[in-house]
């Protein structure tokens, strides 16, 4: 992705969290629409799903990110990409550092709908966070090893794909409301594309 690109999506990131943010914090228009999906989420239950969706969301929780990011570094050391890999641990530990502030100054209580016990505070999702931020990391440093336009979009539907996916299985569980994932969402787009501008992607070379 060009610099211009980067910069457009970071907007639009940043811009999509201080909406919810704002919305959160000023009781906007979209807690009627919080309340309307959360008092609805039961209707797509299925007790058959719960374990499924709880696995799912696991994957991008703490220690689950935890392992596939030891996974990932150990992986790009092997492969020599030093500089993927202190771009991916500063959008990876940036990104938790910032969510967590955030919740800490928000203070947003959770849903009571929720399926599963869980503690902390609700906006922004961390887990959604996380999924965006991660996922899109990947994505910036492994379409710049190729000049396929087809493995690009290919990896950049997958990593929006894990994202939403990720998003869906908080709203699932009754864990978060819809604005804490689209602010998560927004958070981690913003975050993983301000870092990319920090850290300029090594033009690709067949000869690497």
């Amino acid at each position: 992705m060009s610099v211009k690109g980067k910069v457009v999506v970071s907007l639009f990131g940043l811009s999509l969290f201080a909406a919810m943010l704002v919305n959160v914090l000023y009781d906007g228009r979209v807690l009627m629409l919080d309340k309307w999906i959360s008092g609805h989420m039961h209707l797509l239950r299925e007790p058959c799903f719960d374990p499924i969706v709880k696995m799912i969301t696991d994957i991008n929780g703490i220690f689950g990110a935890a392992i596939f990011s030891v996974l990932v570094v150990v992986l790009f050391a092997w492969l020599k990409w030093y500089r993927d890999i202190v771009f991916y641990l500063s959008v990876t530990l940036g990104a938790t550092g910032v969510f967590v502030l955030v919740k800490q100054l928000v203070v947003r209580s959770r849903p009571e709908s929720a399926i599963i016990e869980i503690g902390g505070y609700s906006f922004p999702s961390g887990h959604t966070t996380m999924a965006t931020a991660m996922a899109f990391a990947l994505y910036f440093i492994l379409s710049e090893k190729t000049q396929n336009c087809m493995v690009k979009v290919c990896l950049f539907l997958i990593a929006l794909g894990w994202s939403l996916l990720i998003a869906s299985t908080r709203l699932y569980l009754g864990v978060h409301w819809f604005s804490d994932v689209v602010g998560g969402f927004g958070l981690g787009l913003f975050w993983v594309t301000a870092v990319g501008l920090l850290f300029p992607m090594k033009p690709y070379s067949p000869a690497q």
